[in-house]
């Protein structure tokens, strides 16, 4: 009997380590993906309040540093709807989301990002919001008015799958600053 599941073609959304990765230590963390929620293949996502990941700055997640919680930016290895998160017939899975966590120290390849605009080295980047939701974009306010998630390394060109990707380096600077939720 075939299958009944179709996920998205793994050379279309990528997310890459270029550098960084300790073998023996790596800063990665799987989880859950929240009921509804769509994470894309190097995607930008956070957990909930129920520990759940979410794209971008998901329903329930503090857009502020407040009362001491913050959103971990995460980097999604595979996405909510690959075989590796979620089971079809005869396919067994573990059920959870793996991630890189922002402050890894990771340079990072992926297609997880505003693709309309242009990006330098050294840009900051942060949360797409709205349309842009799991998207990375550039940080538009000054820093610590707004979450850093990263900074610009390489910057955009085309993958060895002739796909355009952002290159940076994973970093976390939260948004000590902001004053909205």
């Amino acid at each position: 009997m075939p299958g009944t599941y179709e996920p998205t073609n793994i050379y279309d959304e990528v997310v890459i380590e270029l550098s960084g990765r300790s073998m023996n230590y790596p800063l990665d963390f799987t989880a859950d993906v929240a009921a509804d929620e769509v994470i894309t293949r190097g995607g930008v996502c956070t957990l909930d309040a129920d520990g759940a990941l979410v794209a971008g700055l998901g329903d329930g997640v503090a857009n502020a540093a407040q009362d001491g919680l913050v959103p971990m930016p995460l980097f999604a290895i595979h996405a909510s709807d690959s075989f590796i998160t979620k089971s079809d017939l005869g396919n067994i899975s573990g059920g959870k989301t793996p991630v890189l966590v922002a402050t890894g120290g990771y340079e990072i390849e992926t297609t997880g990002f505003d693709s309309d605009v242009t990006y330098e080295p050294n840009q900051a980047l942060s949360f797409g919001l709205t349309t842009l939701r799991g998207k990375i974009v550039p940080a538009a306010a000054k820093y610590s008015d707004e979450h850093v998630i990263g900074v610009v390394s390489k910057g955009t060109y085309a993958s060895e799958y002739n796909v355009p990707v952002l290159a940076f380096w994973s970093v976390f600077c939260p948004a000590v600053n902001a004053t909205t939720a």
